[in-house]
C-alpha cells in the first residue's frame, strides 16, 4: 500500500497521520491546528482512498512491519538470534523485556491506533455519497482485513487484549477490560470473512492499478493462518483444523497463485520492489523517499541481513542485529536452493575493505533480505582482494539507516505448507505429502521419503521444520513455536547445538552470549507480552497478566 501512499504525495501521508488517530490521544505530541469533521470527511471516492492510507499506513511503521514485529520481536527462536555481546538493545528477543519497554509499548500503540483509523473508516465510509454498493463492501472489505491483521497482532503478542470496535472519542474510550481470547478472534473471523466475500481477487484490473493491496485470496489465507493458530496453544481447538484446509483450499483451488520458479527470485523481488502477483498474497510496499520528506521506508536487510558495516551515504550499510542460528545452517539438505540465499556466510571487512568469507558457523548472517552481493563469488575467498559487490537496492545512494525493501506478509508457500499441516493432523500424511512435494521441487529437492514421515508425528514434526527452511526471517517462526507449545524445548536445543559447534568458545563472551535467550526463557511468562506499563496505568480495567 505504500505505493498508493506515493501516487497521492504527501498529501496522502497528512490524511494519514489525521485519519491514523490514537487509541490513546491524549499521548499525542503536537496539538492539531485544524480540526476535520470525520463524520463528514468521506465526500468522493478520491477521499476514501485517502481514508483507506490512512489504515494502511500502520502496516510500514518501524513498531510494525517495519521492523519490530518481523525482527526485534522475532530473533530469540532457533532460527536467529540477537547478535550483539556486549548490549541488550532488544530485550523482547532476549526474554529480558518488561511491562516499561518501549518496544513493546510502541507496537500496542501503533497497533491499536490502525484499529483506531479502521474503525473511524468503518464508521464513516457508508455516509458518503454517489459510492455503490460493490465498491463500498470492498472498501470496507480492506478497512476489515486491516482490522482483523492488527487484532491478530495483538491477541497473538499479548493474549487477551481490550476489544475496541468503534472510533476513540474521548479519554474515557481508554478504559476497557481485557475480551477473551475467544472473543477477540470471533471478531477477527467475521471480518476476514467479510473480506473474504467482498475483496476481488487480485487479477482484477481494478487491483492492479494499486500494489500492496488487500484481496480475497489473500483474506482466505490469512483465515487460513488464524484457523490454525486458534488449533493450536493456548486455545487448543483443533476443529480448527477443518477450517484452515477450507481457507486454504479456497486460494489452492482458485488457480491463480503459484510458486515462482526460482526461491531468490521471490526475494530479489521484494528487494527490487518488483510487485509478484504470483507467489505473494500480500506483502507490505516500502519505497526510501526520506530525501522527499516521505516516511515510507522500512530496515529489512538492514537490521536483518548480511553486515556491511563500512562507508556512509551511497553503501549499502547493515547493523545485522541478527545472527543466523546454528540450527537454520544445519537444517538445509544438500543441494536445496534455499540454503545459500538464506544462509549468508560472508561480510564486508571494516578494517581491511575487503570482501571476506566466514569460516565460523556461529557468525553467519540472515540472507534473505540481503542489501548487497559478491559480484564474484569465487573472489571472495582469496584474501588481500577489494573484491566487487552489486547494491541490490534499485536506488542510486542506499541510506545507512533504512530501506525500500518489501516485506512479504503472506506466500503462496505457506498456503501450501498450511495445507499440509493442518491435512495431517486431520488424517495423518497420506494425503499431505503432495502439498510438501510442491515446495521442495521448487527448492530443488525431490518427493519426501515417506518411510522417513511415516506418521502424524514425525511429519509434523518436518513440516516443523519445512517451515524453518522456507519461511525464515519472515516473521512467523517465534509464533509458530509457541503455537506448537515447543518454544522453551527449541531454544534449549538451540543452546546444546551451540556449544556442541567446534567453533564455540565458552571463555568468550563473543559466544556465550549466544546462549542468552534460551537461558532467559521462562515457559510461565514468555509466550505473551506484558500490557505495556502505560497502558495499565491510564486504563483503569485492564489488570496486568500473572507473572508480569
Amino acid at each position: 500500500m505504500m505505493q498508493l501512499v506515493k501516487k497521492i504525495s504527501k498529501i496522502a501521508v497528512v490524511a494519514a497521520i489525521m485519519f491514523g488517530g490514537a487509541a490513546c490521544s491524549q499521548f499525542l505530541d503536537v496539538e492539531p491546528q485544524t480540526s476535520w469533521d470525520s463524520d463528514n470527511f468521506y465526500k468522493d471516492a478520491k477521499e476514501v482512498q485517502l481514508g483507506l492510507v490512512g489504515i494502511y499506513n500502520y502496516l510500514g511503521k518501524d513498531e510494525t512491519y517495519g521492523s519490530y514485529l518481523p525482527s526485534n520481536f522475532q530473533a530469540g527462536t532457533d532460527e536467529a538470534l540477537y547478535s550483539r555481546h556486549y548490549n541488550e538493545g532488544w530485550p523482547v528477543s532476549l526474554y529480558r523485556h518488561t511491562s516499561a519497554t518501549r518496544d513493546i509499548e510502541q507496537t500496542w500503540y501503533a497497533l491499536y491506533r490502525g484499529i483506531d483509523a479502521a474503525n473511524k473508516f468503518i464508521v464513516t465510509v457508508p455516509n458518503t455519497p454517489d459510492l455503490d454498493d460493490v465498491t463500498l463492501n470492498r472498501v470496507l472489505g480492506e478497512a476489515r482485513f486491516l482490522r482483523a491483521l492488527y487484532y491478530f497482532d495483538l491477541v497473538r503478542w499479548w493474549g487477551p487484549v481490550p476489544l475496541r470496535l468503534e472510533p476513540s472519542k474521548d479519554i474515557d474510550a481508554n478504559n476497557v477490560a481485557a475480551s477473551s481470547i475467544e472473543k477477540v478472534y470471533e471478531v477477527i473471523v467475521e471480518d476476514l470473512t467479510f473480506a473474504s466475500e467482498n475483496l476481488p481477487r487480485v487479477q482484477d484490473p481494478e487491483m492492479n492499478k494499486q500494489t500492496g493491496r488487500a484481496t480475497k485470496m489473500a483474506a482466505h489465507g490469512l483465515l487460513a493462518r488464524v484457523y490454525l493458530t486458534m488449533a493450536g496453544y493456548p486455545l487448543q481447538n483443533t476443529a480448527m483444523y477443518e477450517q484452515a484446509v477450507a481457507q486454504c483450499d479456497s486460494v489452492i483451488e482458485d488457480g491463480f497463485h503459484g510458486l515462482m520458479d526460482n526461491y531468490d527470485e521471490v526475494f530479489r523481488n521484494y528487494i527490487g520492489n518488483i510487485h509478484d502477483v504470483k507467489e505473494t498474497l500480500f506483502e507490505v510496499n516500502f519505497k526510501n523517499l526520506r530525501d522527499q520528506g516521505l516516511n515510507e521506508h522500512g530496515r529489512h536487510g538492514n537490521v536483518n541481513g548480511v553486515q556491511f558495516t563500512y562507508g556512509g551515504e551511497g553503501y549499502p550499510y547493515s547493523y545485522a542485529f541478527m545472527q543466523l542460528s546454528i540450527k537454520v545452517k544445519n537444517i538445509y539438505a544438500t543441494g536445496d536452493a534455499r540454503y545459500d540465499w538464506n544462509c549468508a556466510s560472508y561480510t564486508y571487512d571494516k578494517k581491511k575493505h575487503e570482501l571476506k568469507r566466514i569460516t565460523n558457523e556461529l557468525k553467519w548472517w540472515p540472507g534473505k533480505f540481503r542489501r548487497w552481493e559478491p559480484t564474484n563469488w569465487d573472489d571472495v575467498d582469496t584474501p588481500g582482494e577489494n573484491e566487487s559487490y552489486e547494491i541490490l537496492e534499485p536506488i542510486a545512494s542506499p541510506d545507512k539507516n533504512f530501506t525500500g525493501i518489501n516485506f512479504p506478509l503472506l506466500r503462496y508457500a505457506d498456503v501450501l505448507l498450511m495445507r499440509a499441516e493442518a491435512e495431517n493432523e486431520l488424517n495423518g500424511p497420506a494425503n499431505a505429502y503432495a502439498y510438501l512435494n510442491t515446495v521442495r521441487h521448487r527448492a530443488g529437492l525431490g518427493d519426501i521419503d515417506q518411510s522417513r514421515v511415516s506418521d502424524e508425528v514425525s511429519f509434523r514434526k518436518e513440516i516443523q521444520d519445512e517451515r524453518l527452511r522456507e519461511l525464515c526471517f519472515e516473521g512467523v517462526r517465534r509464533q509458530d513455536l509457541i503455537r506448537w507449545g515447543i518454544l522453551g524445548q527449541t531454544l534449549e536445543e538451540l543452546n546444546m547445538q551451540t556449544e556442541a559447534s567446534d567453533d564455540y568458545n565458552p571463555s568468550n563472551t563473543g559466544y556465550t552470549h549466544l546462549l542468552r535467550a534460551g537461558e532467559n526463557f521462562d515457559e510461565s511468562k514468555h509466550l505473551v507480552l506484558p500490557y505495556p506499563l502505560q497502558e495499565i496505568t491510564i486504563n483503569k480495567l485492564l489488570d496486568q497478566h500473572p507473572n508480569w
